[in-house]
């Protein structure tokens, strides 16, 4: 009897050919008045349902327009998430770490530094007025996990800078005997990053003002990384 043919395993894109820029996220830079309103709205729709739960439809109407409007800078939802997540949230952290970096070289210091600002939502920028620094923060650590938007958003150009820029961190510190962890740097900072998110998802008090106690989370960090009091 002739065997059945097997059913098709649906095909896996490779990790490098998977579309992780800008121009596979957006048509047209939202620099107008009009992609302010979109961008603004799409973060508080995210904020509210989820990108799962989210509709172009809402969006436009928070926005006052349209939905080929919508369409008009970016390809899709998901897509629009990964714009976000890149531009609004792991860019300026980017920002802030190589600030410090210029400020000291103590990797003790800096990995405080990347700490609180991985815990904490920025302050509202002034040169974003139109943007809610605490809503991006919320879309970054509700969403952290969504299957939805893995593992791409795990290849987001800034996510991956940050990422670099904490294992050096590390890896420094642990040259120096600072930190005496024995976890590969690369492995470390992943450890952190998604560990302090996660952590912040269960915190069962949090209103998004997410008040939470930096020195507890420092703690956690002291055991992972190996800090000694």
């Amino acid at each position: 009897m002739p065997k059945r043919p097997s059913a098709a395993k649906p095909a896996e894109i490779p990790v490098e050919d998977m579309q992780t820029g800008r121009n596979h996220w957006i048509k047209r830079e939202p620099v107008t008045e009009l992609g302010h309103r979109i961008v603004s709205a799409t973060v508080e729709e995210f904020a509210r349902k989820g990108v799962l739960g989210a509709r172009v439809a809402e969006i436009t109407r928070l926005a006052g327009t349209t939905d080929p409007a919508f369409y008009r800078y970016f390809i899709g939802l998901r897509q629009a998430a990964f714009f976000i997540l890149n531009e609004y949230y792991w860019k300026p952290l980017n920002l802030r770490v190589e600030h410090y970096k210029h400020v000291t070289d103590d990797p003790r210091k800096l990995l405080e530094t990347v700490v609180q600002a991985l815990i904490q939502s920025r302050d509202d920028d002034p040169a974003t007025p139109w943007l809610s620094e605490a809503l991006v923060f919320q879309i970054v650590v509700g969403e952290g996990r969504n299957p939805f938007l893995l593992p791409e958003s795990l290849l987001l150009p800034e996510y991956e800078a940050f990422s670099t820029q904490l294992e050096a961190i590390l890896q420094a510190g642990q040259q120096a005997g600072v930190f005496t962890s024995t976890l590969r740097p690369s492995l470390l900072a992943q450890l952190l990053i998604h560990n302090l998110h996660g952590l912040l998802v269960q915190i069962p008090q949090a209103k998004w003002s997410l008040e939470v106690d930096e020195a507890e989370m420092q703690a956690v960090v002291r055991q992972l990384v190996g800090i000694q009091d």
